[in-house]
């Protein structure tokens, strides 16, 4: 009762948190198990929360023993079926971590036909790339199948997180269920070698994670990646932006990672030109403040007095709820921003910090209010209800006023108040970095044709 409650809770935090949760392939999760949902790991506590919401049936978890902090919160982890494992950084040095009894638990909890979620990289890190996928995952499956003579029927099912800013209020996240593999398909391979059979599964499940997830291979080609998407959304694909198409612009990111990779692999010298034009471009737009989608075509084509009109416009109508809003929302709001920066945390536990304690400010506050209103204005329960509505109502329409005039007032800076040899430079730069984009696209298309060939020739 109590965790179903907090689920629902917790979804109606999460649907207010994300700008847009997508979720892939969920019909491939089994409705029960045993089963071992394995996903990697870049948002700390949030990727539990959002794991478990999209399931139907109650699930446990393996967590890091660092967690389990004192004697209460071992028994509260132990109510949601919060099983520790021990890595070498949470014991003493010199000593090995002893996971026998964290096995028998795994064990147990999936002959019950419980589901399991295991984060198989270990650790929580925001990066854009998949780290290294440690053998635990496969050796709790491989193990639970010989205990019961490969006979469990224990399933695991890979899930792809990808968030477009795990750190950020209202960004984009991407849940990809992918097909279940059968533990026991591996039962031959087992019997002849286990320690090469755990190897085999945890590639099965690296392989799965990896293809639908970007990768990267450091900080620079992170930024590149990031980057390349904003301005190929910007200038090629509008319709992709994160905030028009979520799901097709996160795909269009995988897609991008992987080109980036095959260009440093096969034209070098263009990977570098096109790496060093775009840090440029993007370095001149953080100076002025503004974003590609300020500069598209899309918004550069478009009549400028109607562009201007509708905004004035917008802004005239939108005035007062933007007050109420802020009246509503604005101290529920930055409180747990302000308990994020006082709690001096890092960075990777921001957005589950911050969503976990709106749990509190907003239900908090809304209700001072609704008592204030109820004793000073009107008891009566329509109008109540009413201004129930309208408080989270005023807090989205507050949000889309603030990033609109934000929008518009670069938009004006750009038009008419740039120095035009600046405005010259960035020009100049996004038409050289179209040029090698172009490149890059056709020689991709000319290795694909290539290898299309092949394909067809040898069969």
């Amino acid at each position: 009762m109590i965790y179903h409650f907090l689920k629902q809770l917790i979804k109606l935090s999460l649907f207010f948190f994300f700008r847009k949760i997508v979720v892939t392939g969920k019909e491939q999760i089994p409705a029960q198990g045993p089963l071992i949902l394995a996903a990697n790991h870049p948002n700390t506590f949030m990727d539990p929360l959002l794991v478990a919401s999209i399931c139907s049936q109650r699930i446990g978890f393996i967590a890091n023993a660092g967690i389990f902090l004192n004697d209460l919160v071992t028994r509260i982890f132990s109510f949601f079926h919060v099983i520790p494992i021990f890595r070498k950084k949470d014991i003493q040095p010199g000593e090995k971590p002893d996971n026998r009894m964290a096995f028998m638990k795994c064990h147990e909890y999936l002959s019950r036909k419980g589901t399991i979620l295991i984060f198989p990289e270990g650790t929580s890190y925001y990066e854009l790339k998949l780290r290294e996928i440690k053998t635990g995952t496969a050796r709790i499956a491989l193990s639970f199948e010989e205990l019961n003579h490969f006979r469990g029927n224990l399933k695991i099912v890979p899930i792809a997180l990808d968030y477009s800013d795990s750190i950020q209020f209202r960004s984009v996240v991407s849940m990809r269920v992918c097909p279940p593999l059968s533990v026991s398909d591996y039962k031959k391979a087992y019997e002849k070698d286990e320690f090469e059979t755990v190897l085999e599964l945890t590639e099965a499940i690296r392989k799965e994670l990896a293809k639908n997830i970007p990768q990267t291979s450091g900080k620079e080609q992170e930024e590149f990646l990031v980057n390349v998407h904003q301005f190929y959304t910007a200038f090629y694909d509008p319709q992709a932006a994160l905030h028009l198409n979520p799901k097709l612009s996160l795909e269009l990111r995988n897609q991008a990672s992987k080109a980036i990779h095959f260009l440093e692999k096969h034209n070098p010298d263009l990977y570098l030109d096109t790496q060093k034009k775009v840090a440029q471009f993007f370095k001149l737009l953080k100076e002025e403040g503004i974003r590609p989608l300020i500069i598209s075509n899309n918004i550069a084509e478009k009549n400028k007095t109607i562009v201007y009109g509708s905004y004035f416009l917008k802004f005239i109508l939108l005035f007062p709820v933007y007050i109420l809003g802020l009246v509503f929302n604005y101290i529920p709001f930055m409180l747990p921003v302000k308990i994020f920066k006082a709690l001096k945390l890092d960075i990777e536990y921001k957005a589950p910090v911050q969503m976990n304690a709106g749990l509190l400010t907003f239900p908090l506050f809304y209700a001072l209010i609704l008592w204030v209103f109820r004793v000073y204005v009107s008891p009566n329960i329509w109008y109540s209800l009413l201004l129930l509505l309208i408080m989270p109502v005023t807090g989205f329409v507050c949000m889309y006023y603030y990033a609109e005039a934000k929008r518009f007032s670069k938009l004006m800076h750009y038009n008419f108040f740039m120095r035009e040899d600046k405005r010259q430079q960035i020009e100049k730069l996004r038409a050289e970095i179209l040029e090698n984009v172009d490149e890059a696209i056709k020689n991709l298309d000319r290795l694909t044709s290539v290898q299309e060939r092949g394909l067809s020739s040898s069969s």
